[in-house]
């Protein structure tokens, strides 16, 4: 090979080098206020299947607030704003917001999980959550655990959340309760779905003891005595289960 020759493969090299570290610099270094948001990727992290928000919803909630980033410049998007807008949503427990290398926003949102539908003598209808908080019923149709009777939305999460997490927890009552009421007294009870008979729990105290108590009763008692045979099955007092038969 003629050196001449070489000598040009060699400079169309260099330029090739020069040509693509200008082309990066260009491309990869561009002042922030050039970049512009390309699109918005929604995660919705909704492991218990609730549907209470999907990704249509987030995206009208952001157009609502004026806060869509898609065509916006990516210095000018607020990711912490746009965090505080979805957690404030009350269906809405964790968001996290970042910008990808692709020059999108990224938003991964975790859905509130309502464990409890309360009808109360108020005529209110909402939810409480598996935190303890309260959540409007909307349009959102769930089969949940009901309670009813005498519940205040400011105290029913923090009375009566634990309550129903113990219920769900085991497989067994998860299965067997339809309903929790509460009397004019704050006294509980709970139907089921088998047999005619109403569990009277007293208070939230010891319930996974009044629980096991009922659950050897059933077992030992209405297997043999007939699941219709009594009015009211009391766990209300400590080592002791009372069964009132009917008339």
């Amino acid at each position: 090979m003629r050196p001449v020759f070489k000598t040009a493969i060699k400079v169309a090299i260099l330029l090739g080098v020069m040509a693509y570290f200008i082309f990066a610099l260009t491309t990869f270094n561009r002042p922030a206020q050039e970049l512009v948001c390309k699109g918005l990727d929604i995660v919705v992290n909704d492991e218990q299947h609730t549907n209470f928000i999907n990704e249509n919803e987030i995206r009208e909630l952001l157009v609502k607030k004026n806060l869509y980033p898609e065509g916006q410049a990516l210095d000018a998007v607020d990711l912490v704003q746009l965090e505080s807008v979805l957690v404030a949503s009350p269906y809405i427990d964790q968001a996290l917001c970042y910008t990808t290398s692709d020059d999108k926003v990224a938003l991964q949102v975790t859905p509130r999980v309502p464990i409890l539908h309360v009808l109360n003598d108020a005529g209110e209808d909402f939810y409480v959550d598996n935190r303890g908080g309260t959540m409007p019923r909307g349009h959102h149709v769930i089969d949940l655990l009901v309670m009813t009777g005498h519940v205040k939305r400011s105290t029913a999460g923090a009375l009566y959340a634990p309550l129903a997490r113990t219920i769900l927890s085991d497989p067994y009552w998860h299965d067997q309760i339809e309903e929790i009421h509460v009397d004019a007294h704050g006294e509980l009870s709970l139907t089921p779905y088998v047999g005619n008979h109403i569990i009277l729990l007293g208070d939230t105290s010891d319930i996974e003891d009044k629980l096991c108590r009922m659950r050897l009763f059933q077992d030992e008692g209405l297997d043999k005595a007939g699941w219709n045979r009594y009015k009211t099955i009391s766990v209300k007092y400590d080592n002791q289960v009372i069964a009132t038969r009917r008339d």
